[in-house]
């Protein structure tokens, strides 16, 4: 009998069907922070594994508990979390969190390869992608060393089926970058967007950096944590970014954060964007119109490959910008650097 794991990231939650569902979450220890379990009382109603964390806007950003899930509205379904702070007062997460499912992910599955050329090719450090199109959606074949699996996602994006065991330990490199690439492909149809960057945050308010690898992302955000107090890492490789309804725009923590093992449930209130240059002085220059959204476009995590996806990203983007700051900062590794970026903050 299939078992299935639930996962919440940056408000959206999705499934991974599985013969053994303990296993499975033995091979992603990076996703312990991020994974629910539902509520069998309600269709709508889950309970976070351990405690959940926000930053919210204006307040330290410490751990908080869940406090009552149950509340409902007029239909009987759950409505909204109510979450209660380590501080004593509560506050309810209605606007970021959704109750349907973002996709579902399966696995022993026969997936059938194209017999055409790929639209596609990545190579990610050492790992070989191929990504195929066909009338029904998208196939993507993943190679290490000699070992390949594949992964089929629906034209919807809320179906993505691999033919991998989802128990065998050494599929968990396969399977932590298969659902990294369902949750991109699925999430931009909902305003959200995976970002190349590092994250530093301060009471509830955040700074994404940005780059080309090597130009500094990670030690800027190192810097900061060395010069200014009160401050953290949130991610430091491929953050979340979401537009939410009422139009702020937040930055999540994921179950990836490349060779720094930063994997916060944890997000915050974006006070600006700033791609980073090295130079042998320090300027802060504001970007707008289509340098800031070639930059930030750049930077952005999806299939290029992928057009109704890619138009998404165009359209978000765009949203975005019109709502958040965006700088370019030529900089030494030092102080002086950290100070410019810090009065951004807000």
């Amino acid at each position: 009998m299939l078992q299935e794991l639930f996962c919440e990231i940056a408000g959206h939650r999705f499934s991974v069907e599985t013969p053994d569902k303990e296993l499975t979450a033995t091979l992603l220890p990076s996703f312990r922070p991020f994974w629910i379990e539902r509520d069998a009382a309600s269709e709508e109603a889950w309970v976070p594994r351990g405690a959940w964390e926000t930053l919210p806007t204006g307040e330290a950003g410490g751990r908080m508990e869940i406090g009552e899930i149950r509340e409902t509205d007029e239909t009987g379904r759950t409505d909204r979390t109510v979450v209660t702070h380590n501080n004593g007062t509560s506050s309810t997460n209605s606007e970021s969190r959704t109750t349907k499912l973002l996709f579902r992910f399966s696995g022993n599955k026969d997936i059938p390869v194209p017999e055409t050329e790929p639209v596609e090719t990545m190579d990610f450090e050492g790992t070989k992608f191929h990504v195929y199109r066909t009338a029904k959606g998208t196939t993507i074949s993943m190679r290490i060393e000699e070992k390949v699996h594949y992964m089929f996602a629906s034209e919807d994006r809320t179906i993505f089926k691999s033919d991998l065991t989802l128990v065998k330990r050494e599929e968990n490199r396969f399977l932590l970058y298969l659902l990294r690439a369902a949750y991109g492909m699925a999430a931009i149809h909902h305003q959200t967007i995976k970002i190349h960057a590092s994250v530093t945050e301060k009471e509830g308010k955040a700074l994404i950096f940005l780059g080309k690898s090597g130009t500094g992302k990670s030690t800027h955000s190192r810097l900061w944590k060395e010069f200014v107090p009160e401050s953290s890492l949130l991610n430091d490789d491929e953050p979340i970014v979401r537009l939410l309804n009422d139009g702020s725009v937040r930055v999540y923590g994921a179950p990836w954060s490349g060779s720094t093992p930063c994997y916060r449930n944890a997000s915050a209130e974006v006070s600006a964007f700033v791609h980073l240059y090295q130079s042998a002085e320090n300027k802060l220059t504001r970007l707008k119109g289509v340098e800031a959204f070639t930059s930030l476009f750049q930077s952005s995590a999806l299939l290029r490959s992928d057009e109704k996806g890619r138009q998404l990203a165009f359209d978000l983007i765009t949203d975005i910008l019109g709502r958040v700051p965006y700088y370019r900062l030529d900089n030494r590794p030092d102080r002086e650097a950290v100070s410019l970026t810090e009065t951004l903050m807000g």
